[in-house]
C-alpha cells in the first residue's frame, strides 16, 4: 500500500484511494497483509502521525484498534495511557480521563506507566472539577513516585478547589522544589497567596519557602539564558 503525497491517505495496489481517517478499511488491510506485531507497529505510526496532524479522534481510533490486538495487561495500559494523551490534545478532557479510567480494569503495577494513569486521570478530572476524585488519583501517582512534581501540583490544585489552601501551598512549595524548570507549581502557589493571605501566612515558615521557590525558579532561567 502506497502513500500518495497529493492525498491524505493510501492507494492499495488495486488503485483505491482509503482515507487515513477511514481506520476501520486501512486496519484491515494491515491486518490481511501482515503479521500481528506488524500491525500493531503501523497502527501506531498511523496514530502517531493522525495526532500529529490534529487528527485526534482518528488517532484514538487507531490505538483502540492496537488494544484489541495485543495481549499482554502492560501493552493495554500503555495503550490507555496514549489514547487518554490523545484526547487531552483535543481537548476533551471528560473522554481523556474515560481512556486512562478503562486501565483501572487491569492489574495495576507500580511503575512509569501507572504513575501517569494515575497523574493524568486526576489532572483530566480537575479540569472537569470533580476535584474529590482528583484527590485520589493525584494520591496514587505520589505513592507510586514522591519524586515526581506533576501529581504534587495537580494534587495542589484539586484540594485548593476544595478550600484547603494550606494543604495545597505545601504541594506546590513541594513540585516547586522538584522541578523549578517548571513553573506552573510556583505561579500557581502565587496566586493563591494573592487569595488567602491571611490563611498561607499561618504555615510556619511560609514567606520564607514562598522565597526559596522564587530563588529556585529564578535560578533556573538564569542558568538557561546562560546556555
Amino acid at each position: 500500500m502506497e502513500q500518495d503525497e497529493d492525498f491524505d491517505g493510501f492507494i492499495t495496489p488495486d488503485g483505491q484511494l482509503v482515507s487515513i481517517k477511514d481506520t476501520e478499511r486501512v486496519s484491515a488491510i494491515f491486518l490481511r497483509t501482515a503479521e500481528v506485531e506488524s500491525a500493531v507497529g503501523a497502527l501506531w505510526h498511523l496514530a502517531t502521525e493522525c495526532q500529529g496532524a490534529g487528527y485526534f479522534a482518528t488517532a484514538a481510533d487507531y490505538i483502540e484498534k492496537i488494544v484489541g490486538l495485543v495481549d499482554s495487561p502492560a501493552r493495554k495500559a500503555e495503550c490507555f495511557l496514549r489514547m487518554g494523551l490523545v484526547l487531552e490534545q483535543s481537548p476533551d478532557y471528560d473522554a481523556a480521563q474515560q481512556a486512562y479510567a478503562r486501565a483501572f480494569d487491569l492489574p495495576r503495577d507500580g511503575n512509569e506507566t501507572w504513575y501517569y494513569l494515575n497523574n493524568n486521570r486526576g489532572y483530566c478530572l480537575n479540569q472537569i472539577e470533580r476535584y474529590k476524585e482528583a484527590e485520589k488519583y493525584c494520591r496514587a501517582a505520589i505513592d507510586i513516585d514522591r519524586g515526581r512534581h506533576n501529581a504534587h501540583k495537580n494534587l495542589g490544585v484539586a484540594l485548593a478547589n476544595q478550600g484547603r489552601y494550606s494543604e495545597a501551598a505545601k504541594e506546590y512549595i513541594r513540585a516547586a522544589r522538584l522541578c523549578p524548570s517548571d513553573s506552573r507549581a510556583l505561579d500557581l502557589l502565587d496566586d493563591l497567596f494573592q487569595r488567602h493571605k491571611r490563611v498561607l501566612e499561618k504555615i510556619p515558615g511560609f514567606r520564607l519557602r514562598l522565597h526559596q521557590c522564587h530563588e529556585l525558579v529564578q535560578g533556573v532561567k538564569g542558568e538557561s539564558l546562560l546556555q
